[in-house]
């Protein structure tokens, strides 16, 4: 199995992912939001890239007497005339229960879009559900391909932290004397460069993933806009089950429980 990893939603190229389970995280907060949404008991999430075709989604989902939330996040914000906004704490279970939820996100909706258009099978990922992705990606049997959302085209600590985890989950599970100082590594198992480091990365952040948002850039910002509550939310380590997989329906991607 080779694990490989994209740094940022801009490197993805849709081709490369042919054929391989590709795992999608955008912690702070899109990803977060997907899994915690659905683990309260949402119906499903539409990932949409722009904001006037998640405002149109909407419309027209609601026309159809779907019961759903429009949501939307632009540089941190909840965007004008949207009714909710990026933050895992906006979807308690009496708020998204049975609900469809249309999302378009600075980074993360991008990524998902991005990588389903050709890869095999897309988890969402998270610190919340790490664990079970991996296990999840594990049993699937295929090459998994890392794709991190990135802020704004650039690398994202917390991102690459959350891959990391996954990568970090799967070497304890299929081969755990990689970590070893003199193992040498199976030829079962095949790490990327970038996997590599995302996966030293965990190693060093495992035992406090919320000092990692303090390190980062992005992290920092939302400190700084009073989102602590949400940094503090999203480092949770394996708190849900839950193993979001991207579907193709129609014209646009929805999001659902494995």
């Amino acid at each position: 199995m080779r694990i490989d990893l994209l740094p940022t939603a801009e490197s993805i190229v849709p081709a490369e992912l042919a054929g391989c389970t590709a795992v999608v995280f955008d912690v702070l907060r899109a990803t977060s939001t997907i899994v915690t949404a659905l683990a309260h008991g949402c119906r499903r999430v539409v990932p949409v890239v722009d904001a006037s075709g998640a405002r149109e989604l909407a419309g027209r989902l609601a026309g159809e007497n779907t019961p759903v939330l429009l949501a939307g996040e632009r540089g941190g914000q909840k965007i004008p005339g949207f009714p909710y906004g990026n933050s895992p704490l906006e979807y308690p279970p009496e708020v998204v229960g049975g609900k469809v939820l249309v999302l378009t996100t600075s980074n993360g909706t991008r990524a998902l879009n991005g990588a389903a258009k050709e890869a095999h099978t897309v988890l969402v990922g998270s610190l919340l559900n790490a664990r079970a992705v991996a296990q999840k990606a594990c049993r699937l049997g295929r090459d998994i391909t890392m794709v991190c959302a990135g802020t704004q085209g650039q690398f994202s600590l917390e991102d690459t932290l959350a891959a990391g985890m996954v990568v970090l989950e799967i070497v304890e599970m299929l081969d755990p004397g990689w970590l070893c100082s003199n193992h040498q590594p199976s030829s079962s198992l095949d790490l990327a460069d970038f996997a590599v480091a995302a996966l030293h990365l965990a190693r060093t952040y495992r035992d406090n993933t919320r000092r990692a948002f303090d390190h980062s850039r992005h992290g920092r910002r939302l400190l700084n806009m009073g989102l602590a509550a949400d940094l503090d939310w999203c480092a949770s380590l394996n708190t849900f089950q839950v193993v979001p997989v991207v579907k193709k329906e129609s014209s646009y991607l929805i999001i659902e429980k494995c």
